[in-house]
């Protein structure tokens, strides 16, 4: 079993490398406490997470995001969460910083026994700015902004037993941003011409994740990840003030992950990240294009 996973994991990879278009919009960063091996679950009252991950996005802007993430287990099935991650973006038009959008989360545990746990979700992405960051008072596309530049809901459930974690989500975002990207009209360089993003209003998402640990000797253990999100409707941006739908902007997209988990001193876990798009949409106006992501991160345990 163990040899058709990572088999089957080395095959994707090397056939599906040069795919783009991860797309997480806020769901997917969302932490539940109990997806770990057996007897090795946390039965502290707060976890400290830092995870910094580098990436490439649209026109292989490179894109670094620290994140600091606090979890607090109110009960044995409820907890809370908070990630603020602060972002780096640097590109051939332009460069930026600063806090990105803030994520909350509660959650609740219906089913917990020894053979499975079902918990319930309730999460929010709080926009920090209005993503109208520019450059010589050019406005910058998406993939510069360090906000999505709205205020998101997030509604979801997931599904543990023993090594498995199947997790569904929704997410709908509330109104436009105020960012005002279009491609200049005198701009004839087709790598600085980016997807259009002026007053983006976003189409709601839907996520499945299917999660399978694979456990290893001394404590370690690797995580194998499959992400589809559908974009349910299209997106949209105003030009001249008047709405236009952006063909392309629904569909799937379908990513690929794994993460390698090393239990260190002082009772720390270290891991190491990798994920990467497989399959994805025509057109990516809220600047989440990923080519590829690579990260590590710091956990107590």
């Amino acid at each position: 079993m163990r040899f058709i996973i990572v088999t089957g994991f080395i095959i994707l990879f090397n056939l599906f490398l040069n795919g783009q278009g991860c797309s997480d919009a806020g769901a997917c960063s969302v932490q539940t406490f109990d997806f770990e091996d057996g007897a090795n679950k946390s039965k502290q009252k707060v976890l400290l997470n830092f995870e910094q991950t580098v990436g490439l996005g649209e026109k292989f802007v490179f894109i670094s995001q620290s994140t600091l993430g606090v979890q607090y287990r109110l009960t044995s099935g409820t907890g809370f969460e908070l990630r603020i991650p602060y972002i780096f973006t640097y590109g051939n038009i332009g460069q930026t910083s600063g806090v990105g959008d803030i994520i909350l989360s509660a959650t609740q545990d219906f089913i917990r026994d020894k053979n499975f746990q079902l918990t319930a979700i309730l999460g929010g992405r709080l926009k920090t700015n209005r993503s109208n960051f520019n450059d010589d008072d050019l406005p910058l596309p998406m993939t510069y902004q360090t906000s999505l530049g709205t205020n998101d809901i997030i509604l979801g459930t997931q599904y543990s037993r023993a090594k498995w974690n199947l997790y569904l989500a929704y997410q709908h975002p509330f109104g436009r941003n105020e960012n005002e990207y279009l491609v200049p009209e005198d701009e004839t360089d087709p790598a600085k011409q980016y997807f259009e993003s002026a007053y983006l209003k976003r189409g709601d998402d839907l996520y499945v994740r299917a999660q399978y640990l694979l456990g290893l000797k001394k404590n370690n253990g690797l995580k194998f990840n499959l992400l589809g999100i559908y974009r349910i409707q299209e997106s949209e941006i105003l030009v001249d003030d008047e709405p236009l739908l952006l063909n392309g902007s629904s569909g799937l997209t379908v990513n690929i992950g794994l993460s390698y988990s090393k239990q260190i001193k002082n009772n720390r876990e270290l891991s190491l990240i990798l994920a990467f798009p497989v399959i994805d949409r025509e057109y990516r106006a809220d600047g989440l294009t990923r080519n590829i992501v690579i990260g590590i991160s710091f956990r107590n345990l």
